[in-house]
């Protein structure tokens, strides 16, 4: 089962591990073959391996989940007690999710956070329409679209872009760091977790045996 996955480190900016992203390797099929209940299970399944690792060190986990893994959280109550036994793990929803920008009226999304699950926000400023969502201040962290960010970190505004994020989530994630420079801009707009060169992506049994990040 873990054969099908990888992690992404998520790092603070003085290089401290904070989260792991949980994702599915490109030529793995069989996850997506599967229905979306099954599918989730056999993430959540993947993570629990590990779960004392996770609260050990006080990392956090994210899963990213579509409108089917959505559907799934809110209507199985397996999934739904196997998450309250995983308190570190978040579901991510990338801005590409129905209807996201109807925020907290979204039913599907209300019900996420009405079962008490804690949501990051993928791909912000890929060009769909979110800042509905992003204002509603439903989500813990928000992750900058790593084109988006390419685009825009050498720009002046990019600290005002930063702290306008802010006024909606005190936590800002960026995918895409590239260089030390980057990092020290970074720093200056109090972003809270980047994902970059420094930290290529793992197979999760590299867990096996590690004593600390």
């Amino acid at each position: 089962m873990i054969d099908n996955y990888c992690y992404i480190p998520i790092h603070s900016l003085s290089g401290e591990l904070i989260a792991l992203e949980l994702t599915v390797l490109p030529h793995q099929n069989a996850p997506t073959a599967q229905n979306a209940e099954n599918r989730l299970l056999d993430q959540l399944l993947t993570v629990e391996r590990y779960a004392d690792y996770f609260q050990l060190h006080g990392l956090l986990c994210c899963l990213t989940i579509d409108f089917p893994l959505a559907r799934a959280v809110t209507e199985s109550p397996f999934i739904q007690r196997i998450l309250g036994q995983l308190p570190f793990v978040r579901l991510k929803l990338s801005e590409d999710f129905p209807n996201l920008h109807d925020g907290p009226n979204n039913p599907l999304l209300r019900a996420l956070i009405d079962q008490l699950n804690i949501l990051w926000l993928d791909d912000l400023g890929a060009g769909d329409a979110n800042l509905n969502a992003l204002q509603s201040k439903m989500f813990e962290v928000v992750k900058l679209d790593r084109q988006f960010y390419l685009d825009n970190i050498s720009k002046p505004f990019f600290n005002v872009l930063i702290a306008h994020i802010h006024r909606y989530t005190n936590r800002v994630l960026v995918a895409g760091v590239e260089s030390e420079g980057q990092l020290e801009k970074l720093a200056a707009s109090k972003v809270w977790g980047v994902q970059g060169y420094f930290a290529e992506s793992m197979a999760l049994d590299a867990l096996d045996g590690t004593e600390g990040p």
